[in-house]
């Protein structure tokens, strides 16, 4: 499957806040884990942004305590920040940190368009004064700000075509890239004008009044012109589906990690979010192909929204659950990058929660994944999976939990390969189908079971503690099985017959599964 290299320009819609991104030399593998922060208004505006030195010492701490939370990028927006740009710069670059900077001139420009009346001269200038020349030599630019809100009959679209024509031109770049999202209808509509490459979309399911773990609307119903919003994983579905895969488009998914504050100017839309809920919404949305996450609130804007962080910038419970999830996706962004979803329901069949299956194109053998979702927010969910064997170009030889690095006892039975596997509240696992065998002791019955001798002659030992036995394999360093058995004699496995060199013997147990490597002499 071809990789697209971009270079430019992305566009996203926030609810009714629809966000206009440009982005500079895109980079396909990169996995953003970042956050939407609101800043401006709400932190004394004066002298954060015209005082370098109180900017300086507020974006040190900032962006050192974000990269330590796992986070690898910032969205800044509202803050019209072109005193301080080049400090804030230099800070990101100094923690290896991506930051989306507002171009507020130009977004007043814009909104202030009425019959195509702003010139081209009008929006070169507002990009000279929002700093256009420092962003686009910065490495640490991921993206840039431009416009809120560019809904159908608000703007004059011929004049943000323009814009983004000049922008590409004053940036010495190409590949426009649009990402806005509130429904099917507004994203043709603008993807029309600014054709995009990269798709940022928005979902905030967790409405006043929902039970905890309900994202069954995407979005309430006020922000979109859905009769009845589908469910939050069943919408990113339909997104990546029918914006997405037929050219190949990434997807990076803006989640809820915010709730409405308890006064009388707030939102009145969105209860607050329970920590697991966030993240369930994080393994969902990579289950259905994300290639980026962003959390939206960072910082809580007083006195509308609460944030990762409360009104006095403490931590909450929320921050604590997204730290954990970030450390465990940064495993695994490398591979998730490669992925791409089988959209074929019947591959994969889960008793509980919800499962797809991805393929790996840039593989030997197309490898197949499994990301599996315990759509449960309070209990641990032990969860059975079935694979369709004919999903699955080569034998499956060892099944491993990428997430966890265990591997899972697998039965094939008839045209399926059934497992199981255990998840904690929203949690997640990648899972491989593997065509090779395991060599690495990673379970906890590695400290039960003994092999011995080893090196070994004419037998050897298996004492198997008060684990049951189910079957043992034995299989050369190229994957190739030699023998299997379900019962030992005398609790020994004759090995004369095998020619001297290194195998490895599997032992299927009642608790899982053992690999180790032996020679024979």
């Amino acid at each position: 499957m071809k990789t697209i290299i971009f270079t430019l320009v992305f566009l996203s819609t926030i609810f009714s806040f629809n966000k206009v991104l440009f982005a500079q030399n895109y980079d396909s593998t990169f996995f953003p884990i970042g956050v939407w922060s609101v800043r401006g208004d709400f932190r004394g505006i004066d002298d954060f942004l015209f005082n370098v030195e109180t900017a300086a010492s507020f974006h040190h701490t900032s962006f050192q305590n974000l990269k330590e939370q796992g986070f690898n990028s910032i969205f800044m927006s509202y803050d019209p920040i072109s005193y301080t740009l080049d400090t804030i710069l230099d800070i990101a670059e100094m923690y290896d940190m991506k930051v989306i900077p507002p171009f507020i001139n130009l977004h007043q420009l814009i909104g202030s368009s009425n019959e195509n009346d702003v010139t081209d001269d009008e929006i070169r200038e507002a990009l000279t004064i929002d700093g256009i020349d420092r962003i686009r030599n910065s490495p640490a630019t991921l993206g840039y700000y431009l416009y809120d809100e560019p809904l159908q009959g608000w703007i004059d679209f011929e004049v943000l075509e323009r814009a983004k024509d000049i922008f590409i031109e004053e940036t010495n770049g190409n590949h426009p890239v649009l990402s806005t999202w509130n429904d099917e209808q507004q994203m043709s509509y603008i993807d029309s004008y600014l054709h995009p490459e990269v798709l940022m979309m928005d979902s905030y399911p967790l409405e006043d009044g929902d039970a905890i773990g309900d994202l069954s609307d995407y979005m309430p119903s006020y922000f979109t012109s859905m009769p009845d919003p589908p469910p939050f994983s069943d919408y990113i579905n339909t997104v990546r589906q029918n914006h997405c895969e037929s050219i190949d488009r990434p997807m990076w998914v803006v989640f809820q990690a915010f709730g409405d504050m308890e006064t009388q100017e707030n939102w009145g839309f969105w209860r607050q979010v329970y920590p697991k809920e966030i993240r369930l919404q994080v393994y969902l949305s990579i289950m259905q192909g994300a290639k980026g996450l962003w959390y939206f609130l960072y910082e809580s804007e007083f006195p509308y929204l609460l944030g990762m962080l409360d009104v006095s910038g403490q931590p909450t419970q929320r921050l604590t659950e997204a730290i954990a999830v970030n450390a465990e996706i940064n495993k695994i962004s490398d591979i998730l990058l490669k992925l791409r979803v089988v959209n074929d329901s019947t591959a994969v069949s889960t008793s509980f929660g919800e499962v797809k299956m991805h393929v790996d194109y840039s593989s030997e053998l197309n490898d197949k994944y499994i990301i599996a979702v315990n759509t449960d927010v309070f209990d641990t969910s032990v969860i059975t999976l079935s694979v369709k064997k004919s999903t699955v170009d080569y034998a499956v030889k060892s099944v491993l939990n990428i997430s966890d690095t265990k591997e899972l006892s697998f039965t094939e039975n008839g045209s399926t390969i059934d497992f199981t596997v255990q998840l904690g509240p929203g949690s997640g696992a990648l899972i491989k189908l593997s065509d090779e065998v395991s060599a690495v002791e990673t379970l906890p019955i590695a400290e039960n079971i003994r092999i011995f001798p080893n090196p070994a002659e004419n037998s050897i030992q298996i004492k198997m503690g008060n684990l049951q036995l189910l079957k043992y394999s034995i299989y050369n360093t190229m994957g190739s099985l030699i023998i299997e058995n379900a019962q030992l004699q005398n609790g020994s496995i004759d090995i004369d017959f095998l020619n001297p060199g290194v195998y490895i013997i599997r032992v299927n147990t009642d608790k899982g599964i053992l690999n180790k490597k032996f020679v024979k002499r």
